[in-house]
């Protein structure tokens, strides 16, 4: 019985990569998520979609900027260590297992990607209605 299910599950076919969405696509969905949570009008949607839309773009500009640099990098590298030293300068540059990559690990308390744990040992100022401490 258990050997029929694990053959059932390789017969499936591969999935399709998915399609990155365009910076137009990424705009829309990051606007209708502001729109609905923050009950945003008409005029207030189209100015934050404006805003997000340039947003996007000025951070894939940044990260261009970054694949360029460490392209450069790599390539002065390769002039200046033996290829035995750049091979492993290269594996010394990959990502770690476990490491993302995406900004400090540590969330404040209640952040929704945190899992709701507190960033210390210390308690976290009280905020008033409009967010200021």
């Amino acid at each position: 019985m258990a050997g029929t299910g694990a053959f059932a599950q390789e017969a499936k076919p591969a999935a399709a990569p998915k399609e990155r969405p365009t910076v137009e696509q990424m705009a829309q969905r990051m606007t209708e998520r502001m729109q609905k949570e923050l009950k945003l009008t008409d005029a207030q949607a189209k100015e934050v979609y404006n805003l997000n839309l340039q947003q996007i773009k000025e951070m894939q500009a940044m990260r261009e900027k970054m694949r360029e640099a460490r392209k450069a990098e790599a390539e002065k590298m390769k002039s200046i260590l033996t290829t035995e030293q750049f091979v492993q300068w290269s594996q010394m540059q990959a990502p770690r297992p476990g490491q993302r990559g995406h900004g400090p690990q540590m969330m404040k308390k209640g952040d929704r990607r945190g899992g709701g744990k507190e960033c210390c040992d210390k308690p976290c100022p009280k905020k008033d209605k409009k967010g200021k401490e």
